[in-house]
């Protein structure tokens, strides 16, 4: 009967504790994964995608703190193609499944803290096709690795570079293996440097050299691997390749631009660059990223300690983002010393300029953005030097007069159109006719876009032709197009439509159309092709 006593004394002592805040059991420490899930195409937002982690070792689906409320282990995207998951620290697997949509699989976050990872997902290419990721498998310097691993690397390891293979295997034909130390490797012209290997399930014993990436200390190994359904294993380990040592101070790379770019239309990735007329010189873009309608470009010119230039040597520049309401900036990518833009056409080449591409779906039309780009070798880095932007919205053009399918239309014609919005301060638009018996030999058009900046309406004698043998625009007095002929069809479309943040020095440009204005720009199809018909003379 005491000891009935002294058990009961027991229990309502631990009531009374755990009332008075006196006596609790610790909650699991938690991290969160989270970021955007897009379309590989135009990086427009996958919306209604379901986002599950797994523990890296998990064998029958998600396991976790039997009784915790405040784990989310899956998430719906919603409209933006956001999503958040609250996990316990761990090793994961997240897996993205949507109808219609190929599987992306990653593996290897360690979560902690807050892990961001955006995840690219491509149409599938026959659903009739297992959707099934690859299974990758992966050794460095002759030891396998797993997911989430930290290998350290020391000089004699690397004196003959980072030696490594990966395996792929799966139910369809592996398509793309690609490799890259400090970022998630894909389409070169958002992703820069990375390993390449194609319609093969193995790399081979293969190697990369850490120079040709500027990493030092920590980072990660990554490997993505699409079979030929576009089902897509993304892999990531840590490495650490050894730092070397810094100089005292390091001066920071002069000439930071910044230019975002909008496209007004889902385009797929190009690689042909754009040259689009500014009041401050042409300026040099480039086509849509795989990842992106959206994204800035930054590109600087050598630090006077840059090998490249004469200095003494740095292992290559940090880029940091900050966006609008956040307080610090984030590392978000490195260029290696060398890796930047050449002219091929001088003996020996000239080095021009670095160029880094920033395709993240967090960037927001409307949203300001801010850089910073720092040299740096060890653990000293140069002050920065820092660009920001806000990037435009996008927008159309919709054709006016003459109507689509008018009669009885004058020979010298007045063309009108409208925006759908008004966005940035200038633009630039460029008026086609094409003539249906002859095509485009006639060559009629406003010519440089110039000519109608901040117009919506281009009169007969705004017109010109083009002169082949002269390799110019030029007046249509004294040709046989002075004025369109009596009783024949006609189209006509605005083929260039771009807006400037400020014409003279812009920092964001927006791309609506550029349909056929010249075979250098990129390809952004027009809405509106409307006919008509002349009248009699």
């Amino acid at each position: 009967m005491k000891r009935m006593k002294w058990l009961l004394f027991g229990i309502l002592g631990l009531g009374a504790l755990s009332l008075t805040g006196c006596f609790f059991i610790s909650a699991r420490p938690t991290g969160v994964v989270e970021g955007y899930v897009v379309d590989a195409g135009a990086g427009s937002p996958v919306v209604g995608a379901l986002v599950t982690a797994y523990p890296l070792n998990g064998k029958d689906g998600p396991i976790y703190w039997v009784g915790s409320s405040y784990f989310s282990p899956t998430a719906i995207t919603d409209e933006s193609g956001h999503y958040k998951l609250v996990l316990p620290e761990g090793k994961y697997v997240v897996t993205v499944t949507k109808e219609g949509l190929a599987t992306t699989r990653i593996e290897g976050m360690v979560v902690a803290s807050t892990y961001k990872l955006d995840i690219i997902q491509k149409p599938v290419f026959n659903p009739n096709w297992p959707l099934e990721p690859p299974e990758v498998t992966v050794t460095i310097e002759g030891k396998a690795v797993a997911p989430g691993d930290e290998i350290i690397l020391d000089a004699a390891a690397l004196a003959d570079g980072l030696n490594y293979r990966v395996n792929a295997q799966g139910p369809n034909d592996i398509k793309y293996i690609y490799v890259a130390l400090g970022k998630t490797p894909g389409a070169s012209y958002t992703t820069g440097t990375r390993e390449l290997f194609e319609s093969t399930y193995t790399t081979g014993d293969a190697s990369l050299n850490p120079a040709d990436y500027g990493v030092e200390g920590w980072t990660t190994f990554e490997v993505v691997v699409y079979d030929v359904n576009e089902n897509r294993t993304h892999l990531i380990c840590k490495v650490y390749v050894p730092e070397v040592t810094g100089p005292g101070t390091l001066n920071p790379p002069p000439g930071l631009d910044i230019l975002a770019v909008t496209l007004g239309k889902k385009v797929a990735f190009y690689s042909e660059p754009i040259v689009v007329p500014s009041g401050g010189g042409d300026l040099t873009v480039h086509a849509a990223p795989e990842g992106g309608n959206l994204y800035v470009e930054l590109t600087w010119e050598a630090s006077p300690d840059d090998q490249v230039v004469g200095g003494t040597g740095i292992t290559g520049y940090r880029i940091y983002r900050k966006l609008a309401g956040e307080s610090d900036y984030t590392l978000i990518g490195t260029v290696a010393s060398g890796d930047g833009v050449w002219d091929e056409s001088t003996s020996p080449p000239t080095f021009l300029y670095y160029l880094f591409r920033d395709a993240s779906p967090a960037l927001q039309a409307g949203v300001e953005v801010s850089y910073q780009v720092r040299a740096y070798k060890g653990s000293t880095e140069s002050a920065p030097v820092e660009a920001t932007t806000t990037p435009l919205d996008i927008w159309d053009v919709r054709l006016l007069e003459p109507a689509d399918n008018a009669t009885d239309v004058s020979l010298t014609p007045t063309f009108r159109w409208e925006p759908t919005k008004v966005v940035g301060k200038d633009q630039l638009y460029r008026v086609r006719i094409y003539d249906t018996v002859q095509g485009w030999y006639s060559g009629l058009s406003s010519g440089d876009p110039e000519n109608l900046r901040n117009k919506t309406e281009c009169t007969w004698g705004e017109i010109y032709v083009y002169s082949y043998a002269y390799g110019a625009w030029i007046s249509k007095e004294g040709t046989p197009w002075e004025r369109l002929q009596p009783h024949r069809s006609y189209e006509w479309l605005v083929d260039f439509a771009v807006a400037y943040d400020d014409y003279d020095n812009p920092t964001a440009i927006s791309i609506a159309v550029n349909d056929g204005a010249t075979g250098e720009y990129l390809s952004v199809p027009a809405t509106d092709f409307f006919q008509f018909t002349t009248g009699a003379e």
